[in-house]
């Protein structure tokens, strides 16, 4: 009896051990495993962006995100959170400031009250043309890598036009002096201004609340790119568009600088010329194929597209140039006069025609 007892003990005993062994071997196989998972897939960049799926800066962003996945080996990997899904647009620079998001992407002159070369992404006639915009954006790139690598902890992945200015309205605005007292959308401090000395009442809000704000008689006018007036359907609630080029306009991409300082030298190559050389001149292409069919596709939704003739876009220039030389007075002289070189020489290659 005592043996069989002493049988038993020992049988719980292998039992038990045997037991032990078996979790303690599963536990190293699921960290193995897990830790196979993390090193396989890499570092993790999240590119924060407020534009809906579908819009065509989306489309664009995400061929560049995609482009770089695949030449990544891995190794890095940008997911891209459109939508505002991850932050809000407000939220943006601050968050790529201080690494709470790796990427960022927002209309650049929309942080111009912390960066002053922001706001020449929108230097009131600076352009005439959505040509001279996109060779504006290559040469901005530099001034803004400047600043951002020396005062802000970040740095440009890429630049580009989005088709510049142009005014959406519930009635015709076709003369200085169909500006006074018109309710208009702004979406930067520069937009503001130039609504101001043109003779409206700005009402600031984000790009995207146009539509419901024309639609509830909070604004009358709007100033958006013909892309934007199509993907948010303005057409439904404003009939008038006044093609001008008012300012240029410009969206970049941007990433933290301490993440960026701290990758191989070959992801640093790939970051960069994959953003401020191929996708910049892939993307600014794109718009401008896009710019020259959106006036078609506009008339076809039902507004009326109306070209500002020179002489009356001049009459605005000069109500505005204070204000240019104002925006230009608030950067370093070196790079105001870079600025100005810059545009004399568009202003010649590309004319502005009615």
């Amino acid at each position: 009896m005592k043996r069989r007892a002493l049988y038993l003990a020992l049988a719980f005993l292998l039992i038990v051990t045997l037991v032990g062994l078996l979790a303690a071997c599963k536990e190293k196989e699921t960290t193995t495993t897990t830790a196979t998972s993390a090193e396989t897939k890499g570092q993790v960049l999240r590119l924060a962006a407020p534009w809906p799926v579908g819009d065509p800066v989306t489309n664009n962003i995400q061929d560049y995100v995609d482009k770089f996945n695949a030449q990544a080996g891995g190794r890095y990997t940008i997911e891209l959170h459109p939508g505002g899904q991850l932050l809000a647009l407000p939220d943006s620079f601050e968050a790529v400031r201080t690494g709470a998001v790796e990427m960022a992407g927002w209309p650049v002159a929309v942080f111009g009250s912390i960066v002053p070369e922001f706001n020449l992404a929108e230097l009131p006639f600076a352009v005439n043309s959505i040509e001279a915009d996109a060779a504006f954006n290559v040469e901005m790139t530099k001034l803004y890598d400047k600043v951002l690598t020396e005062k802000h902890n970040m740095k440009p992945v890429f630049n580009f036009t989005c088709q510049g200015l142009d005014i959406i309205s519930v009635k015709p605005v076709r003369t200085l002096e169909d500006w006074k007292g018109l309710l208009c959308q702004t979406i930067s401090p520069v937009t503001a201004k130039v609504v101001e000395l043109l003779g409206g009442s700005g009402v600031a809000m984000e790009f995207s609340e146009g539509y419901q704000a024309m639609q509830k008689k909070v604004i009358e006018a709007s100033l958006q790119s013909g892309s934007m007036i199509i993907m948010f359907k303005m057409n439904e609630v404003g009939k008038y568009l006044t093609r001008a080029y008012l300012t240029p306009a410009s969206i970049g991409v941007f990433i933290n600088l301490d993440v960026y300082n701290k990758m191989p030298d070959d992801i640093k190559k790939l970051i960069d010329q994959l953003g401020q050389v191929d996708q910049q001149a892939v993307i600014n292409a794109n718009m401008i194929e896009l710019y020259k069919t959106n006036y078609a596709k506009m008339t076809e939704l039902g507004i009326e597209v109306y070209p500002l003739p020179g002489a009356e876009r001049q009459r605005w220039a000069e109500r505005l140039k204070p204000y240019a030389d104002e925006l230009l007075g608030k950067v370093d002289p070196a790079t105001a006069d870079q600025v100005r070189q810059i545009t004399q020489k568009l202003d010649e290659q590309f004319p502005y025609k009615d």
